[in-house]
């Protein structure tokens, strides 16, 4: 992450990625950059988010909310 924003690093293959979920005969909501996997149902984002329940999307949750506690702390100390 970068202050407000969080980079996402495309894929090199990402037609491909895209190319072969589009031609899928399975339904999905949508694709993950993350992981390069098809997101199946709503139930498989993280419950208050639109990030896939993936090992990547769980990881960038964490630095979100480390990020947003870390600046609840600092709002916090400097009205001390």
């Amino acid at each position: 992450m970068h202050e407000d924003w969080v980079p996402v690093q495309i894929p090199e293959n990402l037609d491909e990625m895209l190319m072969a979920w589009s031609d899928s005969p399975e339904e999905s909501v949508g694709f993950c950059l993350l992981c390069g996997h098809s997101i199946r149902t709503e139930s498989n984002l993280i419950a208050g988010t639109s990030t896939h329940n993936c090992e990547a999307g769980r990881a960038l949750e964490a630095k979100i909310n480390a990020q947003i506690q870390g600046r609840i702390e600092t709002d916090d100390s400097a009205t001390d």
